[in-house]
Parts: C-alpha cells; structure tokens; sequence
C-alpha cells in the first residue's frame, strides 16, 4: 500500500465518517477504521497520523478562468481602485517598472467603477493617459465591461462604424468613440491581444496549480479557450508534456467559450472529444454561451427594468433564435452547455433554447446556468424539470448584495436562491469565477454557509437561503462531479475512486461556522500524488 490516513475524521461524503483511508497508486483501496485499514500496510507505506484532523474529498471549482488567474498575477492590478486618475498612476507605475516589448499589450484588470465618487467607468482617455505606445486595455472586475485606448481599438479594427453582435462600442456626443466597449465587443478587443503560447500555458499551469492546490483545489471546470487564453491545440499539448512528466497539479474539465454558430463549427465540432471525453487529467467540459452581462455594470439581462435605472433591462447577448441554434448545435453533438446568465431575462432564453433542445431529443447532459443571481421559482423548478445544473459562485454575496437592493428592487428576495435550488434537485456546484473572487474554497463555503452581507458587515443576506455545512461542501465535492458525470471516479471517498482528497488542520463540520474560511489547509492529493503539503 502507498500512503494510509489514519487516527482522523474521513468525511466520505457518502453517508459515513471512518478514521482511515488507504491509497494505492491513483486510487483508494480502502476506506474503514484505523485496524482495517493499517492492516494493508508494509514496509514500504508511507502511514500519516492524522492526529483527529480532518480529511474531504478534494474540491473542485466548478467554475473559473484558470489561465486568467495565472497571468493576473503579472498584470497590471486594478483591484481596488477608487478613482479614474488612481487607474492612471497606477498604470504609470507598471510601466516604469516593467521591461515592456515595443509592441506589448497592457491590460489592467479589476476595477469597479461603482467604488469612484462619482461611479463613472474609465474611458479611451484614461487608457490613453497610462500609455500612448502600447496598446491598452482595461478591463472591469466582471470581465463584461471595459475601456481601450487608440492603438488597442485600432488593432481590434474598431471605428464609428463597427458593428459587433452582442456588444456594444459607447460614442460621445458627436458620434467618436468613447473607448468603452461593452460584452462581445470587450471580448473582440481582448482577442486582437496576442495568444498565450505552450511554453507559457505549462508555466502558468504549473505556478497557479501549485496555488490551487495549497487551498485544497485537485480540480476546476475552467474557461480558457476565451478571448483571453489559448485554444484547444495548444492547451492539449501542454497538458499532454505535463502528464509526460507527472507535474499536472489539478484536473481540467475545458470550457469551450463560442459565441456564434461559426466558431462552433469551425473548432470545436471539427475535433473529436465530446464532453467529459478526455484523458484522467484534462477532459473537455462543456460549451460556454455569453447569454448577458454582469449587475455590477448593469448590463445582466433582466425581465423588467433595473430599479435603479428605469428603461435599462440590460444587453441580450442571442436574439432568441440564436440561443435555440446555439444550444441545439451542442446539445445534438453531445456538448454539454453552460450558459453564463446573471439576469432572470438571460436564464429564460437559455431554459427555452434547452426545454426545445430536449424535447426533440432527450440526454442527460445537465446543461447549465452558470452564476445564476436572478430568477424566481417558476425558473428554478424549470431548471429541475429538465435535469440541468447551476454554477453558483457564493463569494458573490458579499460583493454584490450591497448593490443587489438598489439594482433588483422587490426582485432581491428570490436571488442567490441556492437553497431552494438544492431543494428543487437541481444540481448546484460551486465555483469562484476568479479572478472575480478568491479562488479559496473555504471562503466560499463561508460565504454560501453564512451568507456575509458584505467584506465588512458579516450580518446574513437572505439568511433562508444559508446551507448547511454538508450542503456546502457538496458544491464543491459531490455536485462538481455529478455536474460532469465524474461520480464513478470523483466526488466522495470510497474504494476504487480516484485518491483525489484534502487534509483540514480542523473538522469544518464541527468548527464554529465563522472560523470555516480560516481553517488552514495541511496537505493535498490529486491522483495519489500529494501536491501540496504545509
């Protein structure tokens, strides 16, 4: 036997709590009390003592922009910001002391204009003044708003006369463009940016799966193949030189980003995996659709007006005949879709595309409505009736329910309604959106467990809507596999599943639930392989 746990609380997620757990090679062997489970050793098993700590099995971010998180450590950091001239002297300080190449894009990521005084987004002026020689991009904390200056929206081919589908390029006054580009038009400019090559793709894969792994991650449903990123070829053949040399720190389930019929056709339907095809290591996941935008920029597409901003219902990415031929596409090809719709109108598009989609032929591939903020409970037990999943990302809580009253008015009280969605059967996973939230699993579970109102105020949102411990948890344990039809391998502790688990320091299930984000994470294993040891 290669490794046993014992002397600890072996949470299986499967109905039962035992004190050991043996590994051996890529899988468990067994799971029991302490004297079965030493019984399997010899000279060569590595025994750990667990000293009554806990161990989960390993959490799984269901959704997250991998590749972005990586490079964001080395961009240009807007987080935080408080003013449009803070933007500038921060951009000025980057490009003081970095060796730029002549023709390096610059792009700052983070800002929330709604944190300025007045809460004014950036425009072409404010990337301009950061830098005239390169290009530059400036990107919102959602990623659905942003601003670039001359030289980026020229290599974009951006001018007053540009059109883009499901995106919108702001003009002043006179008709000149503002800079401020919008949806598909942001992903547009992003796109003219420079691909990341392999070697780059095996370096940030490496350094942020190191990361992940430290906070108990062994794997994450990812967007990669973007605007931003890389594509499919590329990825493949860094994943593929990882394995080679057994260095591959998590596992990938690729989410395949297309906005129109013709990038379907033209990449994915061409090569040959279908969803949760792949190796052990990296599987295609599924087809991620932009069907709106974000609350924060008030462009998440709703039924009614914004509260606060009478005759905005914010931006419909599809007509809806685009939406039933994007889906149906998938959905006849085995692709499974995940369809990023925060507003309540954006998720009604997608459940009619999928309720069409299904009634012409059914398959359980568990389309899904990834973050899910607005809706009420007709849509939800629509989404259980057809057996799909949500993406939920707890941490948005606190970020956006100071926003959510003014923006939603009577509307708030059925948002972030993840209990009513778990009760309903619908599959909910959990995930972080980073880099639009920490990608720490254990905050999300405090938040989805305690619901902060805010990063100050720890008084609960719609505390109805808490789960429990265990709910929470199985966001991101048991759902995430489900989610991808992984339960046979993922998603709990039992024999013959792959040895995919995390070692806690304390037993989050008997902590007091303020503490659960604090717990330190002592050791990861993803694939019998330990990938992260305190």
């Amino acid at each position: 036997m290669d490794t046993i746990f014992y002397n600890g609380k072996v949470h299986t997620m499967a109905g039962r709590t035992v004190s050991a757990l043996a590994v051996q090679g890529a899988r468990i062997a067994m799971v029991g009390s302490d004297e079965a489970v030493l019984a399997l050793a010899d000279e060569n098993t590595r025994r750990i003592d667990l000293q009554g700590r806990c161990v989960l099995p390993g959490f799984v971010d269901t959704h997250i922009h991998l590749l972005l998180t990586g490079e964001g450590f080395r961009r240009l950091d807007l987080r935080g910001v408080r003013s449009p001239e803070e933007i500038v002297a921060r951009g000025r300080d980057y490009v003081a002391s970095h060796e730029l190449a002549q023709d390096e894009w610059i792009i700052g990521y983070g800002f929330d204009q709604n944190l300025f005084d007045p809460p004014v987004l950036p425009d072409g002026a404010v990337a301009e003044a950061i830098s005239s020689d390169h290009p530059v991009v400036l990107d919102r904390v959602c990623g659905h708003v942003g601003a670039g200056n001359a030289r980026a929206l020229a290599l974009a081919g951006y001018d007053e006369t540009t059109v883009i589908p499901g995106g919108e390029l702001d003009k002043d006054a006179g008709g000149k463009l503002t800079g401020v580009v919008r949806e598909a038009a942001l992903d547009q400019l992003k796109k003219a940016s420079p691909r990341l090559t392999q070697a780059r793709v095996e370096f940030l894969l490496e350094d942020i799966g190191a990361r992940m792994a430290a906070v108990g991650l062994t794997g994450v449903h990812s967007d990669d193949l973007a605007a931003e990123g890389t594509d499919w070829p590329t990825l493949k053949a860094a994943f593929d030189a990882l394995e080679a040399r057994n260095a591959v720190p998590l596992r990938l389930w690729e989410e395949w980003e297309t906005p129109r019929p013709d990038n379907l056709r033209a990449e994915i339907l061409r090569q040959p995996l279908r969803s949760f095809q792949g190796s052990d290591w990296l599987k295609v996941g599924n087809v991620k659709l932009l069907a709106d935008g974000s609350l924060g920029a008030r462009t998440a597409l709703l039924r009614e007006d914004y509260s606060d901003d009478p005759g905005n219902r914010g931006i419909a990415v599809y007509t809806q005949a685009e939406m039933d031929e994007m889906v149906a596409l998938c959905h006849d090809n085995d692709l499974q879709v995940a369809c990023h719709a925060i507003g309540d109108g954006a998720t009604a598009s997608f459940l009619s595309a999928v309720e069409k989609a299904q009634a012409r032929d059914p398959k359980p591939l568990c389309h899904r409505v990834v973050h899910c903020q607005f809706g009420d409970r007709a849509l939800y037990e629509k989404m259980a009736a057809l057996g799909m999943g949500a993406d939920v990302q707890p941490a948005f809580v606190p970020s956006d329910a100071p926003l959510t009253p003014s923006r939603m008015g009577e509307r708030t009280v059925e948002s972030y309604a993840w209990k009513t969605l778990l009760d309903l059967g619908v599959v909910v996973g959990g995930g972080s959106d980073c880099p639009v939230e920490d990608f720490a699993p254990l905050w999300g579970i405090h938040c989805a467990v305690n619901r902060p109102r805010s990063h100050e105020d720890d008084t609960p949102f719609l505390p109805d809507q808490a789960l429990t411990v265990e709910e929470a948890v199985s966001l991101y344990t048991v759902n995430a596999a489900r989610l991808v039809h992984a339960e046979a391998h993922l998603g709990t502790l039992e024999a013959g599943k792959l040895a995919d688990l995390v070692v806690l320091a304390e037993d989050l299930f008997t902590a007091d639930p303020k503490t659960i984000k604090d717990i330190p994470v002592d050791l990861t294993m993803a694939g019998g392989r330990v990938t992260h040891q305190r």
